[in-house]
């Protein structure tokens, strides 16, 4: 009994690893692996320059000159979201407060992210 139970256990053991090898009909070849892949993307990258802003302040931080939004978004640059970015002046921090929605313009140069001017929204 205890063989029978072991010879058992063995070709359940067997079955169950060849059932996940592939079959000749269905193995990968150059040919259709490359048919059946998705071409990949190239990542968007945004052209230098000033682009207008709105959102809300959820964190300033004055010592490092930055400035965290939960922002609409950003035409042809990024999606709303919440995001920390640099000021190019810390002088710019002055007067603005946890809550204020502002304006703000944000200036892409080959892949650096900086406010370079924001203010409350009338």
């Amino acid at each position: 009994m205890r063989v029978r139970l072991q010879t058992l256990m063995l070709g359940l053991v067997a079955v169950a690893l060849f059932a996940g090898c592939p079959t000749s009909s269905n193995r990968s070849t150059p040919a259709n692996r490359q048919a059946s892949s998705t071409p990949l993307k190239t990542p968007f990258v945004p052209k230098n320059g000033d682009y207008p802003g709105k959102g809300k302040i959820t964190k300033i931080n004055n010592d490092l000159g930055s400035v965290e939004l939960n922002h609409e978004e950003i035409k042809d640059v990024m999606p709303a979201m919440q995001m920390e970015f640099f000021v190019s002046d810390k002088a710019l921090l002055k007067g603005l407060k946890v809550g204020d929605e502002v304006d703000f313009t944000l200036r892409y140069n080959n892949g650096q992210e900086t406010i370079v001017a924001i203010s409350k929204t009338k």
